[in-house]
């Protein structure tokens, strides 16, 4: 029998944290259905609107230590607006069931497989919004997949970089020798798994305290334990297309005001590189999660005004 959110509950406690217009209810609950896809059971929230007309689809990316309903505000408040929007839950997160130690790649693998699959059942085309660790992620799908129309990012974290690996560690020692030790060990610490709260600042996923707290609990989420093959891999990846030569196609950056894990100077020196149309807008008063106003609001209108612009071609 596969796991539901509907019996796993532990998403329920963040709703409250959201400004209510973003928040899940009866008649908006996302539909969950499950795609079987090599050695993984992916779970999917799909958000499908009354009046389903828009040109584009968004594919909804999550990072390490979130799941695709973390991200419910985001397709709440689009599926609202009209816009039908794809959550999955990635290998090592979320309700997504494992059979194989699964790799940084295999998230990119996945997306690229998800976003061929969804063309063939649908005639619009893809957007990719990446959030945290996925902001990269979504650039790095967009990199092989010429179906991918647009990118929306909270981040572009490069984890080939020494300063991001820094940035992003737990601690000081974690930073400076985690991809060194893991280059050394190669493949054969592969199926360990270690929790990812001892690896990376998960205090600062949110600046609310409580939030924090409850997020560090999930076992679906920031409690998850993670194959020490993912952050191997994660610290070596390389995109198929480095920024200067990325035109691929337009960026919205989305950068949370007060986002201590990630924040903008981490991003910047990769951001500035990109050869596509790109603009960025900043988050007032938000952290790492997106939860404070004005900022979340910022966010819904930033992105159904860069998706209108895409729909009346003014990108081309």
């Amino acid at each position: 029998m596969k796991r539901t959110y509907d019996k796993y509950i532990s998403w329920k406690g963040f709703q409250e944290y959201f400004p209510k217009e973003y928040r899940i209810n009866e008649e908006n609950k996302p539909k969950e259905t499950y795609w079987e896809w090599n050695d993984y059971s992916v779970h999917l929230d799909r958000y499908i609107p009354k009046v389903d007309n828009k040109k584009f689809k968004i594919i909804l990316i999550h990072g390490g230590g979130g799941n695709g309903r973390l991200l419910s505000p985001m397709g709440v408040a689009l599926c609202a607006r009209g816009y039908e929007l794809i959550a999955p839950d990635l290998p090592g997160f979320g309700l997504t069931k494992i059979r194989k130690a699964n790799s940084y790649y295999t998230w990119i693998d996945l997306l690229n497989n998800l976003i061929n699959m969804e063309l063939k059942s649908s005639n619009k085309d893809v957007i990719l919004c990446g959030v945290s660790l996925g902001g990269m992620l979504a650039y790095q799908v967009a990199c092989i997949n010429n179906n991918v129309k647009a990118l929306i990012v909270t981040s572009l974290a490069d984890t080939r970089e020494k300063r991001v690996q820094l940035q992003l560690s737990k601690s000081k020692i974690i930073g400076t020798y985690s991809a060194s030790i893991l280059k050394k060990l190669g493949t054969t610490a592969d199926n360990i798994k270690i929790p990812i709260k001892i690896t990376t600042k998960m205090w600062a996923m949110a600046n609310d305290k409580s939030f924090v707290k409850k997020l560090l609990k999930d076992r679906v989420g920031s409690g998850s334990w993670v194959y020490i093959k993912f952050f191997r891999t994660l610290l070596e990846a390389s995109p198929e297309i480095e920024p200067e030569d990325f035109s691929q196609c337009p960026l919205l950056f989305i950068q949370p005001e007060k986002d201590y894990i990630i924040p903008w100077h981490i991003s910047k020196p990769f951001y500035d590189k990109l050869a596509c149309k790109k603009e960025v807008v900043i988050l007032e008063n938000c952290g790492h999660i997106p939860l404070e106003e004005p900022g979340i609001n910022q966010l819904k209108e930033a992105t159904i005004k860069f998706i209108e612009h895409l729909e009346k071609k003014e990108y081309v």
